[in-house]
């Protein structure tokens, strides 16, 4: 199945970020949320660091409203030595047509130190539930391998009625990418960095069963560009990781 087909035909990818959802309990008016007001199980997590990326997996939890699922709103929340909050996935509400996705979440650009990671889960009746663990990153071994960036093309988004161009690649490494930089014909369409304190990177795990892949799946990249840029040739993307190791990926094609 190549995933990026999943992408090109929905615009689920950016309306995720905004969109607010309806309360699980609104879809099975049959329980009565009247006497419900706390979650029995919450899910509990692991974390793991590899490299300098902190893998989060989710499962278990159990609520007897027959119902329980990852939080729409931040559902992953990282807090530093001190108890203030670093960074969260996500900043705002979206919806999945499968709440199994926040389950598998992976960050990277946390500054060697210790840190209390908590995982959101929501009952039936909007009710939550938390777990926490802590995490010690440390300075990623350096590496000679450099990133992976793979499937870069334009995808063309729709949404009624409407459609735009986007960028579309991947970047992967082992020890976690540093910094991604896409230019067109020597201009910047995004420069970003990470490992500075104050930039994360979060992704989800790929989750095939909603037949539709969203912006949180997978290790990607989806640069939009101005109107002006259209026609424009010599697209580059520029990766290093956490080594100082660099990739260079060129596309033949032009900006439509």
């Amino acid at each position: 199945m190549n995933r990026v087909h999943k992408l090109i035909t929905s615009f689920a990818a950016f309306a995720a970020f905004t969109v607010c959802a309806s309360s699980p309990a609104m879809a099975r008016p049959a329980y009565s949320c009247k006497r419900d007001k706390v979650v029995d199980v919450p899910m509990q997590f692991t974390a793991s660091v590899v490299g300098g990326r902190v893998e989060l997996s989710a499962s278990g939890g159990s609520d007897k409203s027959g119902w329980i699922a990852p939080s729409n709103n931040g559902a992953w929340k990282v807090f530093d030595a001190t108890g203030l909050p670093v960074t969260r996935f996500t900043e705002s509400l979206m919806t999945f047509a499968a709440s199994d996705v926040m389950k598998e979440a992976n960050v990277e650009g946390l500054l060697p130190g210790t840190y209390t990671i908590e995982f959101t889960t929501i009952d039936l009746c909007g009710n939550q539930g938390k777990s926490q663990r802590s995490v010690t990153v440390g300075a990623p071994a350096y590496e000679s391998t450099p990133p992976v960036i793979a499937d870069l093309q334009v995808v063309t988004l729709s949404y009624m009625g409407a459609t735009a161009y986007t960028l579309y690649f991947t970047a992967t490494d082992n020890s976690g990418i540093r910094r991604v930089r896409v230019e067109a014909d020597g201009s910047v369409l995004a420069d970003y960095s990470y490992f500075n304190g104050t930039s994360y990177r979060w992704w989800t795990e790929f989750f095939p069963g909603d037949s539709t892949m969203t912006a949180f799946e997978g290790p990607t990249f989806q640069v939009g560009y101005d109107n002006a840029l259209k026609g424009k040739c010599g697209v580059r993307v520029i990766a290093e990781d956490v080594s100082g190791n660099q990739v260079v990926q060129n596309a033949s094609f032009c900006l439509p």
